[in-house]
């Protein structure tokens, strides 16, 4: 009843809002300044569009000479990006003017679209955000040609949607879309013809979003740094829409920007990419790239993000990025993994453990096999994670899948030793379904690219029965595994990598290393089939298993 309610009246106040009365606040007289962005565009892309051929969120449409707003949509992904309107990027990219021009149309046909034939997705916060991104990063486009009644077509749906911006950027029940719609509304504001007034309240609710989702780490709440290379790459935009503007950004941005920076690139591996752990996988390399290279100065290095619970361990060889299994705040859980106590692992060639990252497009039911225990490098018992997931309704009308951690993180160690420096990850969340604490240490080694690992399943009453555990390493679509005659040893080759460089040997001494098939994904890379080492082992009683990997030397084998 109390969630009935509360989306009544949320169903209210975006009516409201959506009136003409309401968003005559939100009217601009014109598009007054072009916003900028770091966003990739591929004019090819661009193209393919015009021609009737769409493929957004990891779908395709043939949709001919037909708009796509007219045609049933392949998945809700598609639905979301179509109306996010984020493909405006590689339309503006394109110097084809009946390219332009096709894009123009299918902004009218949106714009002509009764709202019962709009999608339910259409004014979804986090697809709302986007669109207004996206047409004022892209006005010059829009704007281009056109005539009187239908710039002003395009102002008053701005106006509509800054209003429904503002309903949801008060929202404190509906995660980090809150922040996504503040980041939005101060895009609407600054680059539309409004006054400094409405600067000054879109900047009032922006600081309250920040201060509410973003820790003091950089990382935002849901611990998915997809959304935080996201939001970071618009506040890149927005300053320099301030400085276009030359008005004086509040400190918050540029404070929170440097400090999502410095997340980022505590979550990236040497070859640019970021952790494909917690959504780094919908990012791809470049645009974590330019997030990166927009840090002004001297650069923050964190080995450690305290709050949110990931840590760094990095030297001359190698890298290691593990997650210590901080749990996300309940209501930013809708894309958070069962990550915790996962780890990946890269020499300074080549990533060589990872993550499954998420299939674009991934509807609900594939996106919760990728977001479990499984599709990460970590610990298991009896086919169990640290987490489960959950549905629940929201406010918005949707139902999203949460996470549900167990409780017991415990806080990361390091030391030092001759050998390397060493990170302790463990979890007690176990102890009351199965009877065992784990501690997992990390080893990273001075001397070479290598890893040592210990894990370890302690019995904490003496009395805990008998479980099979599962150690997952799922491994580098670029790399092949190569049995060799001891079933506890796997040589891990690179074809195209650098003579010594190219490969390694995974070896558990005295226990069996099977070899499964997996999936990796990434965006912009089209090689997902993988691979993953697998140990299985039945434990009774406080257990140790051993395992590394070392570069591969024959003679030592």
């Amino acid at each position: 009843m109390r969630l009935r309610v509360k989306r009544a009246w949320l169903k209210l106040r975006l009516a409201l809002a959506a009136s003409p009365l309401f968003g005559r606040r939100y009217r601009a007289r014109q598009f007054a300044y072009l916003a900028p962005h770091i966003h990739l565009a591929d004019p090819s892309i661009a193209a393919d569009i015009a021609m009737g051929h769409v493929v957004l969120g990891g779908r395709s449409l043939l949709c001919g000479e037909r708009s796509p707003f007219h045609v049933a949509p392949p998945s809700e992904s598609f639905v979301r990006a179509l109306y996010g309107f984020g493909w405006l990027a590689h339309c503006d990219a394109s110097p084809r003017l009946e390219v332009r021009a096709h894009a123009r149309k299918l902004v009218r046909d949106f714009l002509t679209l009764p709202d019962k034939d709009r999608s339910a997705f259409a004014d979804h916060p986090a697809v709302l955000a986007r669109r207004v991104i996206a047409w004022v990063t892209h006005s010059g486009l829009l704007a281009e040609g056109e005539d009187r009644a239908g710039y002003e077509s395009l102002l008053d749906q701005l106006a509509r949607d800054g209003a429904l911006l503002a309903v949801y950027a008060r929202r404190t029940d509906i995660g980090t879309a809150r922040l996504q719609a503040a980041v939005a509304l101060a895009f609407h504001a600054l680059a539309l013809e409004r006054g400094r007034k409405a600067i000054a309240r879109a900047e009032q609710w922006l600081d309250l979003a920040l201060a509410a989702l973003v820790a003091p780490d950089g990382a935002t709440h849901d611990r998915d740094c997809g959304t935080v290379a996201l939001i970071a790459a618009d506040l890149v935009a927005m300053l320099a829409l301030y400085r276009v503007r030359q008005i004086a950004p509040p400190p918050a941005i540029a404070s929170t920007l440097s400090d999502m920076i410095a997340f980022l690139r505590l979550l990236q591996h040497p070859d640019g990419g970021l952790t494909l752990m917690n959504g780094g996988g919908r990012i791809a390399r470049d645009l974590a790239g330019e997030v990166v290279r927009s840090r002004r100065g001297p650069a923050t290095l964190l080995t450690s993000a305290v709050e949110t619970g990931f840590e760094r361990l990095e030297n001359a060889h190698a890298v290691l990025i593990a997650d210590a299994g901080t749990p996300p705040r309940r209501s930013c859980s809708g894309r958070a993994g069962a990550s915790a106590l996962a780890f990946e692992f890269s020499s300074r060639a080549d990533r060589i453990i990872m993550s499954c990252g998420m299939p674009p497009g991934a509807d609900v039911g594939i996106a919760r096999v990728y977001r479990s225990a499984a599709a990460h490098s970590t610990v298991q018992i009896e086919g169990e994670g640290l987490a489960s997931l959950y549905d629940v309704a929201l406010v918005t009308g949707e139902v999203e899948t949460r996470l549900k951690p167990l409780p017991g993180a415990v806080a990361p160690l390091r030391a030092r030793s001759e050998t390397g420096e060493t990170l302790t990850l463990g979890h007690r969340g176990f102890i009351e379904i199965h009877g065992y604490a784990l501690e997992r240490q990390l080893t990273l080694v001075d001397a070479f690219p290598g890893l040592i690992g210990r894990d370890r399943f302690d019995d904490m009453t003496g009395e805990a029965p008998s479980r099979v555990v599962t150690l997952a390493f799922h491994l580098n679509p670029r790399l092949v595994p190569v049995r060799l005659s001891r079933a506890d040893a796997v040589v891990l080759r690179l074809p195209d990598g650098k003579p010594g460089q190219d490969q390694f040997v995974f070896e558990a001494p005295g226990t069996q290393v099977l070899i499964e098939e997996s999936r990796v994904f990434e965006a912009g890379s089209a090689n997902h089939r993988s691979h993953c080492l697998v140990i299985e082992v039945e434990i009774a009683g406080s257990t140790e298993i051993a395992w590394r990997i070392l570069p591969y030397m024959p003679e030592f084998i």
